[in-house]
């Protein structure tokens, strides 16, 4: 398994720094910010067609692009104006993932912060569809993040956030062009079992993120979990993610696309060089798993053989 980069973290710098210092650190794979906050990228302009110095930057350093990523998107909102804001921008960001040559791209739900999420869900019945519909004629996955953006309140850009939900949205929606991007961290910090739930969604995960996150006990023990700063996001093997199991399972189910790291450790994130240290050492504690699994996969490919 390949280990790419989702570039969030370097808001910073055009496109071309970008891929050059992937290709310095043997990054292939990317997985694009699609959001305005990222002012090197013109995603009107992208999805007109004007995709060269993209394309030609991506060929230069070898990079592939396979998604295009952007969560604060409220297609759940209750004024129908913003529901059809977020519509009009995810469309403009699956014509310009076809026009890269991506295959997806990756969001959130929304949500109404008034409703419960039973109402919420009804509401996704009746816009994600056409959603969907305009993802699979362009030929690109619609994947939802499972991020719960705790740090909004009230919460308003997710309900994707459990395999329980997961389960309610994919039986009334089910498309081979809809599926997950699959974050371990956003789980673990629930209690959830991330592992299980790579079992239970093996024909909906279409990319998978590497991302860590922390308990603290600490901050547990007298807070509980309501006050919603109980853990930590950190870099792959300083959080609670079993990284040799959650890769094992991956391979498992035949997961064949990069791990994508995703960098939102504070304590690597107070300039330019700590966000590269943070990302060069999460891909440095990522690689034994990544070579184990293919070792893994070539031993099973050889005991089916043997089988036969």
């Amino acid at each position: 398994m390949e280990i790419g980069l989702y570039h969030s973290c370097f808001f910073e710098w055009d496109v071309e720094t970008t891929f050059a210092w992937m290709e310095e650190n043997r990054f292939q794979h990317a997985e694009l910010y699609g959001g305005p906050r990222y002012s090197f990228i013109n995603w009107d302009e992208i999805a007109t067609g004007h995709t060269a110095s993209i394309l030609d930057a991506a060929e230069r350093h070898g990079v592939v692009i396979h998604d295009i990523m952007y969560g604060a998107l409220n297609f759940l909102d209750p004024d129908p104006s913003g529901r059809k804001q977020a519509e009009a921008y995810l469309k403009k960001l699956i014509v310009a993932a076809k026009n890269l040559g991506a295959t997806s791209v990756s969001t959130f739900t929304g949500r109404d912060p008034g409703l419960d999420f039973e109402s919420n869900l009804k509401r996704l019945k009746r816009t994600f569809p056409k959603l969907i519909d305009f993802a699979a004629a362009n030929g690109i996955n619609l994947l939802l993040e499972n991020c719960p953006m705790v740090h909004d309140w009230p919460p308003k850009y997710n309900i994707a956030v459990n395999p329980d939900m997961w389960s309610l949205i994919f039986e009334e929606l089910d498309s081979d062009y809809f599926g997950l991007n699959f974050d371990p961290s956003h789980l673990v910090w629930q209690g959830i079992d991330y592992v299980d739930a790579v079992y239970r969604f093996r024909h909906k995960i279409h990319l998978a993120q590497a991302k860590d996150s922390q308990v603290l006990p600490h901050v547990q023990r007298t807070r509980g979990t309501l006050y919603g700063q109980f853990w930590r996001h950190c870099i792959a093997g300083h959080g609670d993610v079993d990284w040799n199991r959650f890769i094992a399972a991956l391979v498992d189910i035949g997961y064949d696309k990069p791990l994508l790291i995703e960098h939102e450790d504070p304590f690597f994130s107070r300039d330019i060089e700590a966000i590269k240290r943070g990302v060069q050492m999460t891909r440095q504690n990522l690689l034994p798993f990544s070579a184990m699994s293919a070792a893994s996969a070539s031993f099973s490919e050889t005991k089916e053989s043997n089988t036969d």
